[in-house]
């Protein structure tokens, strides 16, 4: 598992059902205009927690479908309960993904040994790789280097999902950790990330900046530093503006300009807005400027 990884986007309708005539328009995007490895599916940039595990599955299974083995796929098994962590595991693992990821247990504050023997749980009764998905700005879950060193050793854990600035942290855990599969889930720095020895990164405006993303990648692995840097900055020109009027609606507004009927964001969010819309199109007229 190496390279760049799209966290996709999820379409809806107004009912909030899934599109899938949309969900397969997404998925074609990310693999004919951007270029990715892989696609991480049913993520934050997803909506995951808006969905119900019907809809989950269902995800898994239009992906899969579209995707005919074209491109690797891991899937985010994560769940208010453990029977349905498991069932999406089961789920991902018959629909043919290669791995899964699973954020720590949220809500209610569990203490350290409690996720460290939830994530044991879990990999112990699904038959499918295990990633740790770290996202501390959604969760509230601050892992130590000993919680991940420890969870790595388990067979069936095989690496992270690292959307977390600690990246003393993250070194740590490469030298302690060797074999681990290690991506990065900030797309804002992903050339420092990759010159610390990450294998790669899973990002959600790699829906616009894939092939950004994989020209800084290709970089980095032929020592030209400074054309890798050139393309980070691209990618952060892109992430000013999508930030500047909100990531999650500026960017499926930015899809929709590009052709992609990604639809509108599951409420609770608001629809987007003309101003999103605007910003939308002059996302899309850089990354065109710049062959992005």
């Amino acid at each position: 598992m190496k390279g760049i990884y799209a966290a996709m986007v999820t379409a809806f309708q107004e009912d909030g059902s899934l599109d899938e005539k949309g969900i397969r328009e997404i998925v074609r995007h990310n693999i004919d205009h951007c270029g990715v490895k892989g696609l991480f599916v049913g993520g934050t940039m997803g909506e995951r927690y808006k969905m119900s595990t019907a809809a989950m599955k269902e995800l898994y299974h239009i992906v899969a479908d579209e995707t005919a083995g074209k491109v690797d796929l891991v899937a985010n098994i994560s769940a208010l309960a453990f029977e349905e962590v498991l069932e999406l595991g089961a789920c991902a693992k018959e629909e043919g993904y290669s791995r899964v990821a699973m954020i720590a247990p949220i809500f209610h504050g569990y203490n350290s040994e409690e996720i460290v023997d939830y994530y044991i749980y879990i990999a112990d009764h699904i038959s499918i790789p295990l990633m740790i998905y770290v996202i501390p700005s959604f969760s509230k879950v601050d892992f130590t280097e000993s919680m991940l060193v420890r969870l790595l050793k388990h067979p069936n854990i095989v690496g992270l999902k690292f959307t977390h600035n600690d990246y003393y942290l993250l070194d740590r855990v490469r030298v302690k950790c060797p074999d681990a599969i290690l991506f990065t889930g900030f797309d804002d720095i992903l050339y420092h990330a990759l010159l610390m020895g990450t294998d790669g990164a899973i990002g959600g405006t790699f829906n616009l900046t894939g092939r950004l993303a994989k020209k800084l990648y290709d970089a980095v692995q032929d020592k030209d530093y400074k054309t890798a840097l050139k393309y980070q900055r691209n990618i952060n020109d892109v992430e000013d503006m999508l930030n500047a009027t909100g990531l999650f609606p500026t960017l499926k507004a930015a899809l929709q300009i590009m052709g992609v009927q990604c639809g509108e964001l599951k409420k609770p969010n608001a629809l987007i807005t003309e101003a999103q819309r605007e910003q939308g199109r002059k996302i899309v007229e850089y990354l065109e400027r710049i062959g992005g």
